[in-house]
């Protein structure tokens, strides 16, 4: 995506075409992120060189209004399309720092977060997944059941990952055991936004703690899924970090002892999610599958030592 077509799509929404279109280097993994001004105007423009991720653009857009409803500050979205093949996201420019930039305590943005969160979890949903249907299609229920059926029925002998020293035969059963106590327990389901992160958050000058890049937002079990990312970016790179992590669940509204409760099922969780996203990853021949196996391998040694932050 260059900034000649960035400026094409501008002018065709904002009748006009922009006067300064910048490109914003370092701030997207997989977008391209551009900021296009005019005399009275500034945007984001977000977009991908592929008319696939349409679905995608509008899977955030619906869940960012979802989340304006319930309280929790985002981008309006003005508008979502395809030009010359590639799918692009118009939002309002938010003005502020990136949470990652501010010079006050991370711990206060974290609270606020959990706070979010908590809000972002009371959204309903339909099903169980990445993909803008199954926001608002589908069965959770029963497509959780045929998520873990399948990550239990895989723990057999002939299991790829025991070829591969991810797990011995011994603790593929212990594994077995545990994913079947998952399937035993009784959850909720809800919206999660997917990663929540300082490096996805804009503090505008207000103080208000928005919340951006809406991407990997899920149709999962809260408040479960959101919690079990955050463990996994601490495992892998102490960000959070455990005070960050303990004021997000005092944000939240849960208490010390009850997240030390939760941690056991959060760790089964983590280990499922690492399981399946690994398989995932052998069915579809991913590059960087050396990375999927490492962290397989750290979920199982985590989960056969759980310690309470």
């Amino acid at each position: 995506m260059n900034a000649e077509i960035v400026r094409s799509i501008t002018s065709r929404y904002f009748n006009k075409p922009p006067e300064r279109v910048t490109q914003i280097i370092g701030k997207g993994s997989v977008n391209s992120v551009f900021v296009v001004e005019s005399r009275n105007t500034k945007a984001v423009i977000r977009c991908r060189d592929s008319s696939d991720s349409l679905d995608e653009y509008r899977k955030e857009a619906w869940c960012m209004e979802k989340a304006a409803g319930v309280g929790v500050p985002v981008a309006t979205v003005l508008d979502i399309g395809d030009f010359a093949d590639s799918a692009y996201m118009i939002q309002e420019f938010l003005g502020g720092k990136e949470g990652r930039d501010l010079p006050m305590p991370a711990t206060n943005i974290w609270s606020e977060l959990g706070r979010h969160a908590r809000a972002i979890h009371s959204i309903p949903v339909c099903g169980l997944g990445l993909k803008m249907a199954d926001m608002i299609e589908g069965n959770s229920q029963s497509s959780w059941l045929r998520h873990v059926d399948y990550n239990i029925e895989s723990l057999n002998a002939d299991d790829e990952l025991i070829k591969l020293d991810v797990i011995t035969p011994q603790q593929s059963r212990i594994t077995k055991a545990l994913f079947e106590e998952l399937r035993d327990r009784q959850f909720t389901f809800g919206l999660n936004h997917g990663d929540i992160s300082l490096k996805n958050v804009i503090v505008g000058s207000d103080g208000v703690v928005n919340l951006i890049d809406w991407g990997s937002a899920e149709a999962a079990i809260v408040p479960h899924h959101d919690l079990i990312q955050m463990l996994k970016m601490n495992m892998r790179e102490s960000d959070p970090d455990e005070a960050a992590v303990q004021a997000f669940i005092r944000g939240y509204g849960i208490i010390p002892s009850q997240f030390d409760d939760m941690l056991p099922t959060l760790e089964s969780l983590l280990l499922l999610r690492a399981f399946d996203k690994l398989r995932w990853a052998l069915d579809w021949n991913v590059e960087g599958l050396d990375d999927f196996v490492t962290h397989a391998r750290e979920t199982v040694e985590r989960r056969c030592g759980v310690q309470p932050f």
